[in-house]
């Protein structure tokens, strides 16, 4: 009897380590409940915006440390091949996460700082704030790709050589999209019309109010309210008036 029960007795390890996962990620949404309903009685954006954004990603992570014991566990008694790279997968869920917790923040604090701006009727640059949201948000998504590929095992270093090698190939077959990036870049930083201006091309059959300026193309609503999407590129190669500026980007 006494053979059996030690013979199985990591069954009960994977119990215990399930039960315990399982009640961890209650106590942590409650937890995070109830310092939301905190935060929401300040003025401070900041620990609205991080408890939001930290909600998902910190529950998914207390089940992905607790699934790992528990996979290590079954992994160490059945001694199977599959389990090898539990380890892995643990690593790559664990960047996963931040970059959704990241991604997250990044998006809810611009959003919330925006709004908060606004309602204390307070001068905002909308224009501005996207861009260096949309860099840090472009930056957060090159970092967690590179930070993937070195925990399967792939060189940076050797990718790296080899972008240097074929990154003439893929700017030709990519040089609309580098033209469209480039031309968003310059209406950032030119700011000739930001979100809300009300813009006229003479020379192309744009105007209407700027609704986004994103990296591959601006939203317009036209005078008979439908959205126009102009790509980037065309904004360096044209003039634009609006109401307080005229600027002709050559």
């Amino acid at each position: 009897m006494h053979e059996i029960f030690y013979k199985y007795i990591w069954v009960l390890q994977v119990f215990i380590t399930v039960f315990f996962t399982l009640l961890l990620a209650v106590l942590l949404n409650k937890a995070i409940r109830h310092f939301l309903r905190k935060a929401e009685l300040t003025q401070n954006i900041l620990d609205d915006v991080l408890l939001n954004s930290m909600a998902g990603p910190a529950r998914w992570l207390i089940w992905v440390i607790g699934l790992y014991f528990a996979t290590y566990i079954v992994g160490k008694q059945t001694e199977a091949p599959v389990f090898d790279v539990i380890e892995i997968g643990r690593n790559l869920a664990i960047v996963v996460l931040i970059t959704w917790f990241s991604l997250r923040f990044s998006k809810k604090y611009e959003r919330r700082y925006v709004g908060h701006k606004k309602n204390h009727n307070e001068a905002v640059d909308i224009t501005l704030i996207s861009l260096f949201g949309k860099l840090f948000r472009a930056a957060i998504i090159v970092i967690s790709g590179l930070a993937v590929l070195q925990t399967m095992g792939i060189s940076i270093a050797g990718l790296l050589a080899f972008g240097g090698v074929g990154g003439l190939a893929v700017g030709m077959a990519a040089r609309d999209m580098l033209a469209n990036f480039f031309g968003g870049l310059t209406v950032y930083l030119d700011q000739p019309f930001k979100v809300g201006d009300w813009i006229r091309s003479p020379e192309k059959e744009i105007e209407g109010t700027v609704e986004d300026i994103g990296w591959r193309r601006t939203v317009i609503r036209t005078f008979d309210k439908r959205p126009l999407y102009v790509p980037n590129a065309i904004f360096t190669n044209i003039t634009v008036m609006n109401d307080h500026v005229q600027s002709e980007l050559k």
